[in-house]
């Protein structure tokens, strides 16, 4: 993800709280992912791509001040800590994402999160990963907003269980399985375009009386509706005969690859999805996989050939296709 601003904080059981916001440097590229997108080693929330990025971050990040958080934002009861608190003016830019992530205390397990509009109290969807490399979940917010400032509120509830910390799970009805929303890129592309990713991501599609169908729909007519698991279904048949191991560690060897011969800012994304991929066929999602990989492009199809990764090749192109 190539992000103008992110924010992280870690919180810690003792109540202390680290606070750090990195911002990309003008005409620099700060390009980043989540936690369990990668293997590699890291100091933080968040993988940085470019090696300068990471050192720079571990640097800060090991030098910043803890303080002690209020007894009104973080409180324990029962074996259940409490803790909130809220951002104003988080810088926003058109084209590019901010994030804010925060990291729990260590085997800390989630009860209850919510982010929020702090003025209509709207949940915002947010991203939830246990982090097994460091020993805690990290709560991410995807920052975006017309004004060029994005606000929130936070509230979350944990107790800490380090017998459970390495099976935990946090699932609510506004966590996402992915990082950006479908809906964050709509204003970067033509009306047209936002029509057809409205249309493709809605659960109930009316059209009208004309049909223009090509590739796998689910329904078609007069008040017919099209539900998500056609479309899974899809992905679902193409990835039953793929070696999902095989996978995996060809797309960690073309992803090595890529790294090394990436000089554009699409390069840096194919890589992203290569990396999510690669994440997926190690769970054996290969669905997943499959999804992630159909983002990937021709330069990661083209590279994966020259290099002999054919399982990984194949599945592209596989998915490139549906």
């Amino acid at each position: 993800m190539d992000v103008a601003v992110v924010i992280v904080e870690q919180l810690d059981s003792d109540g202390t709280l680290r606070t750090f916001r990195m911002q990309a440097d003008y005409g620099d590229r700060l390009i980043v992912a989540f936690a369990d997108e990668y293997e590699e080693s890291r100091s933080g929330p968040f993988h940085f791509l470019d090696d300068r990025h990471e050192s720079a971050f571990q640097k800060a990040f090991a030098e910043c001040r803890s303080l002690r958080v209020s007894s009104s934002r973080f409180s324990a009861r029962n074996g259940i800590f409490h803790f909130v608190t809220s951002w104003a003016g988080i810088p926003t830019e058109r084209q590019r994402l901010s994030y804010y992530a925060i990291c729990l205390p260590e085997h800390a397990i989630p009860t209850s999160v919510r982010f929020t509009d702090p003025r209509s109290r709207r949940e915002y969807k947010k991203v939830i990963v246990r982090d097994d490399q460091r020993q805690r979940f990290i709560l991410y917010l995807e920052c975006r907003s017309s004004h060029g400032t994005f606000d929130f509120a936070l509230e979350v509830d944990f107790r800490i269980a380090a017998d459970e910390f390495a099976i935990a799970e946090f699932k609510d009805e506004t966590t996402s399985p992915f990082g950006a929303h479908v809906d964050a890129y709509e204003s970067l592309l033509p009306r047209h375009d936002q029509v057809i990713v409205q249309q493709f991501f809605s659960k109930d599609i009316s059209m009208g009386d004309q049909y223009n169908v090509t590739g796998q729909v689910g329904a078609i007519g007069p008040n017919a509706k099209a539900e998500n698991n056609t479309f899974n279904q899809v992905l679902q048949q193409a990835a039953s005969s793929i070696d999902l191991p095989a996978l995996a560690a060809e797309l960690a060897s073309l992803r090595n690859s890529l790294r090394q011969q990436a000089t554009e800012i699409e390069h840096d994304q194919a890589i992203a999805c290569i990396g999510a991929a690669e994440s997926a066929a190690k769970k054996q999602d290969g669905a997943g996989a499959l999804g992630h990989l159909k983002s990937a492009g021709k330069w990661a199809f083209d590279v994966a050939t020259k290099i002999g990764t054919t399982v990984a090749a194949k599945a592209i192109q596989t998915a490139m296709g549906l």
